[in-house]
């Protein structure tokens, strides 16, 4: 997409807003200096006034309209102007696959320029925006069929993130080897057991906070064994801190609690 196309779809001075759905959490609004980082779920960035540039160890420097970055994998993305999308895709909601087919070019592993990107720069630019319709247009295609029993796993550690969860046991407990649960695991949430217990209480954290409650009580409250632990992951995962997020003027849309 041209940065005139982009342009056609700006509209007037907003709130930032983020949110946080059971499969998706997003945000909507100017770039907030984002350092290199590795999320723990795949993610969707779109330049929403211009085009973006993809930072990479691999690849450098890629100029691009929107660009997709599976789990675990390093990226820094910087808006050349104006405001972006950054969409985190919970594997519990859709696997990543669902939205690798939607991106019309790639470099190594990154997608490029996501087949609906007109579409998700309007639905971003509307007078209020809907995350169940961005994240629908995001992966568009059908996820593949579920593994109950991975599934009924990552709800249990969505439920109750504080805990401490061992592959070893709840293999057993499915009867399968650890190795093997691990791969399932992994194919079907298109992250590793451990990352996609970090994330959940990350989030469980971030919720807390948003709500009102301290955030130093909430991360400790969600697992971390430390608030340094907590700070230092939210960094690693996000490339920002949450103090710096919690305090950039952004609107949270909580929605429907994750647990429900």
């Amino acid at each position: 997409m041209t940065i005139d196309a982009l342009s056609e779809v700006r509209g007037p001075a907003r709130t930032p807003v983020a949110w946080m759905r059971p499969g998706h959490i997003g945000y909507v609004g100017p770039d907030l200096g984002v350092d290199s980082h590795s999320p723990s779920v795949a993610m969707l960035s779109v330049g929403l006034d211009a085009p973006l540039v993809l930072h990479t160890s691999a690849h450098g420097r890629i100029r691009t309209g929107s660009s997709f970055a599976p789990a675990r994998t390093t990226q820094r993305i910087v808006a050349t102007e104006g405001w972006i999308l950054a969409l985190f895709v919970e594997p519990a909601g859709a696997p990543s696959t669902t939205i690798v087919d939607e991106m019309t070019s790639a470099a190594g592993s990154f997608g490029l320029n996501h087949r609906r990107e007109r579409e998700l720069v309007e639905r971003c630019r509307a007078e209020k925006i809907n995350p169940d319709h961005i994240y629908a247009c995001a992966i568009a295609g059908t996820a593949p069929p579920a593994d109950p029993r991975i599934e009924q796993v990552a709800a249990t550690i969505r439920t109750d993130p504080s805990q401490t969860f061992r592959a070893d046991r709840i293999a057993a407990n499915l009867g399968l080897s650890t190795t093997h649960f691990l791969r399932l695991f992994t194919q079907q949430y298109g992250t590793t057991f451990r990352g996609y217990q970090r994330w959940n209480r990350m989030i469980h954290t971030v919720r807390k906070a948003v709500a009102g409650h301290d955030l130093t009580r909430s991360a400790i409250d969600a697992g971390f064994a430390t608030p340094s632990h907590f700070s230092e992951t939210f960094r690693d995962l996000i490339g920002l801190s949450a103090t710096t997020m919690l305090r950039a003027g952004i609107r949270f849309d909580l929605g429907t609690s994750p647990t429900q």
